[in-house]
């Protein structure tokens, strides 16, 4: 079976670019902002790989980050996670 990789993204083009780029590799799941993004990895153990806007609605890509490494849960606190930003500087 495929690795499951989170995009938590508020930007439905980022969502689909990724998913157009990696939906062969990888099962694809998707949600737009921080909170859903939390729950989701809350309520699926099976997450191997989460690709996180920085900044969103409801939860920020950061505090996201945070949450997981405080977790105490040791899957979430060592789950890859690749941060991504389309702000410039």
């Amino acid at each position: 079976s495929r690795s499951r990789l989170l995009v938590v993204d508020d930007s439905r083009i980022v969502r689909a670019t990724i998913r157009k780029h990696l939906a062969d590799l990888y099962d694809l799941i998707e949600e737009v902002d921080g909170e859903a993004g939390w729950r989701r990895l809350l309520n699926d153990k099976q997450i191997d790989l989460l690709i996180s806007d920085l900044s969103m609605p409801e939860l920020d890509g950061m505090g996201l980050l945070a949450r997981i490494r405080e977790s105490g849960e040791a899957r979430l606190a060592q789950l890859p996670v690749i941060i991504i930003s389309g702000e410039e500087a």
